[in-house]
């Protein structure tokens, strides 16, 4: 790819984050400047929970855990929930999370970027109704290049929530043109297709929601949607990409300057195909024309990584949390084995390109959903906090005893995973303790880190 003109760039966003309050910098404010990452990747796994892991890990290896994941240094817990509510570790082990106010992806992708709590619903504007600096302002004033990348519609909460802000996460429209058209991103990559349905068949019946509009499609069709990117006053349209080959070939050689990758689907990758909901994990055939989120994230990476001051790209598993709210196991679990494939392969890209002394990872979710636990005890007296109950194994290739027990978001702690420049600020962080799950932070702890690191090395 080309390189983009830091002074440019920050020109063309001064306008905007001059007004825009930064996410407070903590309470280690006064220490020494911690070294500083050239590239920063944000991994976010929508709706995943501890357990969610665990039943991917069993599937997988027949083990309680990813090595992928296991073998990061920092390993934490962090609390997700919305401005105005709390997480209290008696409470939620006595009693379990039903009942308890919950986060939403708005919010909590919000907090993840921002370092801030707001309401649910909100992007990127704080709970007194102004506009908070997201990651990717943050990251882009620092000079660096920007990516955004997910295996459901670019304009849902959690890759909306790192780039524009917005007081109702449902005006899709208006998102995808704010992303498309005005947004200083390099690389956005995530379904919402107009013109295929969800099973990857063309649909007779056109929906330009997710690709802001049908006046917008046609102009990224016709190679003039993208505004000016990089404050140079000339425009930055948009290269369109669609096939599953060409996700692929973006991994590796000389990219265009700025890249949509929509795959030909409606709304999620593999999720939404067709056949047996409850079949095992990767018995119903999956969808070939359609890439993995792996090379998606492989692609979305070789399209930024040129740039010397660096990248910060989000890579979101955004499906996980959409099996988990349709109550099917076999594919959740696909799900979170296809974000840990990503997740291989993003380590697989550190280590050949600068390793730990110049990249920092995080890996986390935003969210837990579905109340996931273990099967109901044969006795069938359930303790009061069904997460108690553990997942049942039954060895490798075999989907291990579980249960959905809700359908909608929880209170719960999720997993934190880093390691790189940063990661020990994290770990700094964690200073308060759940029972079960040990050290935790809050998740505007982990946005308040990425702020820190967006300054320039």
């Amino acid at each position: 790819m080309q390189r983009k003109n830091s002074a440019s760039r920050a020109l063309a966003l001064a306008l905007v984050l001059a007004a825009t309050p930064v996410a407070g910098a903590g309470p280690d404010a006064g220490a020494a400047a911690p070294a500083r990452p050239r590239n920063v990747i944000l991994m976010v796994a929508d709706g995943c929970g501890f357990n969610h892991l665990r039943a991917g890990a069993l599937w997988r290896d027949g083990a309680d855990q990813f090595p992928e994941l296991a073998s990061l240094p920092v390993r934490l817990a962090a609390s997700t929930f919305s401005d105005g509510g709390s997480y209290d570790p008696a409470a939620y082990w006595d009693a379990g999370p039903l009942g308890q106010p919950t986060t939403d992806s708005a919010a909590a992708a919000t907090a993840l970027s921002t370092g801030t709590k707001t309401r649910n619903g909100w992007l990127g504007v704080g709970p007194d109704e102004h506009p908070l600096l997201t990651i990717v302002e943050a990251m882009e004033r620092g000079g660096r290049s920007t990516g955004l990348v997910t295996s459901v519609p670019f304009a849902h909460a959690t890759p909306a929530g790192c780039a524009i802000h917005n007081e109702d996460r449902g005006r899709y429209v208006e998102i995808a043109q704010a992303m498309l058209t005005t947004s200083p991103l390099d690389v956005l990559m995530g379904c919402g297709h107009p013109l295929f349905d969800r099973k990857g068949d063309p649909d007779p019946t056109p929906n330009y929601r997710w690709v802001g509009g049908e006046e917008t499609w046609n102009g990224l069709l016709a190679g003039t949607v993208g505004g000016d990117a990089d404050g140079d006053a000339w425009p930055d349209p948009w290269t369109l990409v669609q096939e599953p080959a060409d996700f692929a070939g973006l991994a590796a050689g000389t990219t265009p300057r700025r890249v949509l990758g929509l795959p030909r689907v409606r709304e999620t990758l593999q999720e939404q195909r067709d056949g047996d909901l409850a079949a095992a994990p990767c018995v119903v055939p999956f969808l070939a024309t359609v890439p993995t989120l792996k090379d998606m994230a492989l692609g979305a990476i070789n399209v930024v990584d040129d740039d010397p001051d660096g990248f910060f790209l989000m890579i979101e598993g955004g499906a996980i949390d959409w099996t988990s709210h349709d109550g099917e196991p076999g594919r959740l679990v696909e799900e979170v084995c296809s974000f840990v494939e990503t997740v291989a392969a993003v380590r697989a890209w550190i280590d050949g390109h600068g390793g730990w002394r110049e990249n920092l990872l995080v890996v986390t979710a935003d969210h837990e959903t579905g109340y996931l636990s273990g099967p109901e005890p044969a006795d069938g007296a359930w303790p009061a906090c069904r997460a108690r109950v553990p997942l049942a194994p039954r060895g490798k290739g075999r989907l291990p005893g579980m249960v959905l027990n809700a359908h909608n978001h929880t209170n719960a702690l999720v997993p934190v995973f880093a390691a790189g420049p940063g990661s020990g600020e994290l770990a700094a962080r964690a200073t308060r303790r759940d029972p079960v799950r040990g050290p935790y932070l809050d998740n505007t702890d982990i946005g308040a880190v990425l702020q820190e690191m967006a300054v320039g090395r």
